[in-house]
């Protein structure tokens, strides 16, 4: 496994203002990025074979544990499932999502905001229909804000290049979101998630997480009930010995592998 040193040091989370760090907190910033480098390399190294393998059986170990969790809904709601649309070389959910929407769960996925801090995001309801169609933009391209654009500025940050090719065009207006499509994608209040599954890019056994260097989820999960289920997935070669961390960096309890 990658050995990463531990400082006790406080130190600036990834999700905090952009200010020049200190030196404590310039350490913490770079064993952070020598173990996220060591193990996003690690994990490149699989196999295709293996990877899809190893993403089958973490599905099915997280099938069987959803059987076994009595999630209730609340508010007449079926129960929420907050996942993930897996990037190239990530624990890939797909048998877990068909098996949730199978059971009658409701599935919501992280959609980036646009207009809002860098990493924010909030969870969109999708359809089981809308999955299977594979044009849910957000699951596409999961890394690019979507939304109702309200500034010029976003609309030029979002428009694409001359000749590029683009799988999602919202509408004529480069950037927008019309209303039709923002409503098919209902934003889902943290307050009504019942289980976030946690993509990590490594991660140890005291529960330790570490992203891709947006504090995203450090910034989201805080928003959740007390009572939220959260669980990680990961394969075994993204463990490793301590995952540098500082106070404000938020742990899992449990993380899935294969």
């Amino acid at each position: 496994m990658a050995t990463a040193k531990h400082t006790k040091t406080p130190a600036t989370t990834e999700s905090a203002p952009r200010e020049k760090p200190s030196a404590a907190e310039q350490e913490i910033l770079e064993q952070k990025s020598d173990v996220r480098r060591t193990i996003i390399e690690c994990r490149q190294e699989l196999r295709p074979s293996a990877r899809s393998t190893k993403s089958r059986e973490i599905c099915n170990k997280l099938l069987d544990q959803l059987r076994a969790s009595g999630i209730k809904g609340k508010n007449g709601q079926p129960p929420t499932l907050a996942v993930y649309a897996a990037l190239r070389y990530e624990v890939d959910l797909d048998r877990f999502i068909r098996g949730a929407y199978a059971y009658g769960y409701r599935i919501v996925f992280p959609c980036m905001i646009p207009n809002a801090a860098q990493g924010a995001m909030c969870m969109r309801s999708v359809s089981c229909n809308n999955y299977l169609g594979g044009n849910v933009p957000f699951i596409v391209d999961p890394r690019k804000p979507w939304g109702p654009a309200v500034t010029e500025e976003h609309q030029t940050y979002t428009s694409t290049r001359a000749g590029a090719t683009r799988r999602f065009i919202p509408s004529r207006i480069k950037g927008s979101v019309p209303p039709k499509d923002d409503t098919r994608f209902p934003v889902v209040p943290p307050s009504e998630i019942d289980l976030v599954i946690v993509p990590a890019v490594a991660f140890d056994a005291q529960g330790n997480r570490l992203g891709y260097g947006r504090g995203t989820y450090d910034r989201y999960l805080p928003q959740l009930r007390e009572d939220c289920q959260l669980l990680g997935v990961a394969f075994v070669e993204q463990e490793v010995d301590r995952v540098p961390c500082d106070e404000h960096d938020r742990k899992v309890p449990q993380f899935i592998t294969a």
